[in-house]
């Protein structure tokens, strides 16, 4: 559990030191430099930054994409539209030091029942003739299976459950 430790001691315990959501997507090098020369203007790969808390939100975003349904998908979503791995890493990177800022400054742990990525991966529709409609009872259970069962397990449940 260094991802963390490490994320805690980057941070610190300063509050008022990233006033906005994207203050620590900034000092993690999780946000691109714009760069204008003339007409010309281009984004860039952040370089001076803290490369510590990079590499922390670069781990996190990874260890989320292995074990979260939902990153999974966004992850691929990502690798689908050309990015490479690591520009979709970045992009997880920047979305998790978001949660991260927001759960520090209301003193709230991570609760990823109320997250709105899983919340719309998980949630299971029916068609109906006045349109789709969602199923609670069937979106309780995907979230729980998310939520508690190991990845492995997981796919186990869903195998035999079909």
């Amino acid at each position: 559990m260094i991802c963390p430790a490490t994320l805690l001691l980057e941070i610190g315990d300063c509050r008022a030191r990233y006033p906005h959501r994207d203050a620590i997507a900034a000092d993690g090098g999780r946000v691109p430099v714009a760069v204008e020369s003339g007409k010309r203007k281009h984004a860039k790969f952040r370089w001076a930054c803290n490369k510590r808390l990079r590499n922390a939100l670069a781990t996190l975003a990874h260890s989320a994409r292995q074990s979260n349904a939902s990153a999974a998908d966004r992850y691929a979503n990502a690798r689908q539209r050309e990015h490479n791995h690591r520009r979709a890493l970045r992009t997880f990177g920047r979305a998790w030091s978001r949660i991260i800022w927001r759960c520090w400054t209301t003193r709230t742990p991570y609760d990823p029942a109320r997250h709105t990525g899983l919340q719309q991966h998980i949630t299971v529709t029916i068609p109906t003739a006045s349109g789709p409609r969602p199923d609670h009872t069937a979106t309780q259970r995907m979230a729980h299976l998310t939520i508690v069962a190991s990845p492995s397990d997981r796919k186990e449940l869903t195998l035999t459950s079909s």
